[in-house]
């Protein structure tokens, strides 16, 4: 059996206790080569629909879907048939399994479809996971002298009728009782995105069974995730990134000096950085803080994150199957925790945190597993989310300080 040590709820300590993959135990799990399974669920939990490369009915010309950091991304699925409405309808839930696999690898909802009446012969479906919705929920509530996962047990709980589940075992705790954060009208992505800054190097998302996460990032190397470049990979592209180093910042807050007006709460750097870089210089905002002290540990985990230059790398057709030495057939099972570690054509073996994990399934090609390591060079996305989020962030500096000079 596995067990958790440390863990705490309701203000006992719990000293052990069994894990979810306890349950899950090696002897039961009977992998399958190339085997693929859609399932359609309904509201009370009961399937309506199953699609899979194992049934006469299979009609999917190819599936793709995403794992990040923040759990389940996006998905999409290629059908040569039109599906009924009662097969799959809109904000449906869908569960991914492959090779045989009873636990989902992936689950989320359906974002659109195609509508019926259309000339079109290749029909799609855009999927993404239960971490996306959370954009739909907005928190306004003011938390003074709390605990970080408390709060983020709190803020969890108001989306739970999104359909997402609180498993508290996976909320853990952060022993940093934040003094004066005030979430006035912020979805629930970004106060969790802000929590887990406070609580420096945290993870958080949804994850393939619905549930809520909040825990430390996983700094060791996840045993999955070994590759040999030549072996075990297709192609391995390696890059570093100097572009985003900040060595020397100052973080504007919500709170309001009385005698200058601003909203400046602290400066942070490093020293060795800028010895080594030069200076680089950035403004973060953080428009829920009110502290300096919790403004100044959301800063110094920032800096510690971007003081040097981010080597990043891409690799393509990475090899999931292998027999143990038993002889039966097994699959990685590859998650974003932990780092992974690429011993390259050279002999030398580099280590990243594991960001993205992308599947494609086809018919002709089987399933094929690709990685994002680390974080990656400008995107354009990346660059739109973030332009999103500044105006967002002053947004909510300019409503906390029309709210202090009312006061």
């Amino acid at each position: 059996m596995n067990l958790r040590f440390g863990l705490r709820h309701g203000g006992v300590f719990i000293w052990a206790q069994p894990t979810r993959n306890g349950q899950r135990t090696d002897n039961i799990i009977k992998y399958l080569p190339d085997t693929v399974q859609v399932i359609a669920y309904n509201k009370d939990g009961t399937k309506s629909a199953i699609f899979g490369n194992d049934t006469e009915e299979q009609s999917f010309t190819q599936i793709t879907f995403e794992l990040t950091e923040t759990g389940c991304g996006s998905a999409k699925f290629k059908f040569s048939r039109f599906p009924t409405f009662d097969e799959i309808r809109y904000g449906q839930r869908l569960d991914i399994h492959l090779f045989g696999d009873y636990r989902p690898w992936w689950s989320g909802y359906v974002l659109n479809r195609p509508d019926t009446g259309g000339t079109e012969t290749s029909y799609e479906i855009e999927c993404h996971g239960f971490y996306n919705i959370l954009a739909k929920r907005l928190i306004f509530q003011r938390y003074q002298n709390t605990e970080i996962s408390e709060i983020v047990k709190d803020i969890c709980r108001q989306a739970e009728d999104l359909g997402v589940i609180v498993n508290v075992s996976k909320i853990y705790p952060t022993d940093y009782e934040i003094t004066d954060i005030n979430f006035d009208g912020v979805n629930v992505q970004e106060c969790l995105k802000q929590l887990s800054e406070f609580a420096v190097d945290w993870v958080f998302g949804v994850d393939e069974y619905r549930e809520f996460y909040f825990k430390p990032r996983v700094d060791e190397i996840n045993e999955e995730a070994r590759f040999w470049v030549g072996h075990h990979v297709n192609e391995y592209t390696p890059k570093v990134d100097a572009d985003k180093i900040v060595n020397w910042a100052r973080v504007k807050g919500a709170k309001m000096d009385d005698e200058t007006g601003e909203q400046w709460l602290c400066v942070v750097e490093d020293a060795q950085s800028q010895s080594l870089y030069g200076r680089r210089e950035e403004v973060w905002t953080l428009p829920s803080a009110y502290s300096a002290d919790d403004a100044e540990r959301w800063g110094q985990s920032e800096i510690r994150r971007y003081k040097d230059a981010i080597p990043s790398a891409k690799v393509k057709g990475l090899l999931l199957t292998y027999p143990k030495p038993d002889g039966v057939f097994w699959v990685r099972k590859l998650s974003t925790d932990g780092q992974a570690a690429i011993t390259n054509k050279d002999g030398e073996m580099k280590t990243y945190p594991i960001s993205k994990i992308k599947y494609t399934i086809e018919s002709n090609k089987g399933i094929v597993c690709d990685m994002e390591l680390g974080e990656q060079p400008f995107e354009i996305e990346a660059y739109l989310s973030n332009i999103e989020r500044e105006a967002r962030n002053n947004e909510l500096l300019q409503q906390a300080s029309n709210q202090q000079l009312k006061e």
